[in-house]
């Protein structure tokens, strides 16, 4: 028991690192980071307390020091928003959608466009979330902060379905290879 407790907290540890140090470096791209699609890897490989363990403190750590300023109630709907894509990765591996999720030669393909299009609408949802809780505090009428928030929304969603297509397959396939003791050395052999 007190072992699983360890190795579930290093892997929040080490995964939130990964993400708060992504951000940092990509804090000149707006909206383009590789935190969403870490934090669903987060519960997609390590199950949903993990997943979204790693999106909540994410977003404490990132959104208190973060460079563009700070609002408490905002930072709440964040951290929920980046909850969110740890659980459903961690929810889909509990699932029959994993049983079909098998890296081999015909199905990269369409694995990718399977993970596209869940962290398409995982990004939809997050961004419709964080404007409408954005606009409420700022007390603007909800049709003009959802139409301000369009081009910032199409970068973030676009990033992170090119993300999400290019960075799933191979992110879980080295995880797995990892969990299953194969080393680099054994791979170059086979």
């Amino acid at each position: 028991m007190a072992m699983l407790l360890t190795y579930r907290i290093s892997i929040i540890a080490m995964m939130t690192a990964a993400c708060i140090s992504t951000n940092y470096l990509l804090v000149g791209l707006i909206n383009v980071k590789l935190m969403d699609l870490i934090v669903f890897i987060s519960g997609l490989a390590f199950g949903p307390l993990v997943g979204a363990s790693v999106g909540t403190l994410t977003w404490l750590v990132y959104g208190t020091l973060n460079p563009y300023g700070f609002s408490f109630p905002i930072l709440i709907a964040t951290c929920l928003g980046e909850a969110m894509y740890g659980l459903v990765g961690g929810l889909l591996n509990r699932g029959k959608f994993m049983e079909d999720f098998q890296i081999k030669k015909n199905s990269v393909l369409v694995n990718g466009i399977k993970f596209a299009v869940i962290g398409f609408l995982l990004t939809f949802v997050y961004d419709l979330f964080t404007n409408i809780v954005s606009g409420v505090i700022a007390g603007l009428p909800m049709f003009l902060v959802l139409a301000a928030g369009i081009p910032f929304a199409i970068i973030h969603e676009v990033s992170n379905t090119v993300f999400f297509f290019m960075g799933v397959s191979p992110l879980m396939h080295g995880i797995n290879r990892l969990r299953t003791g194969t080393s680099l050395t054994n791979m170059v052999k086979k």
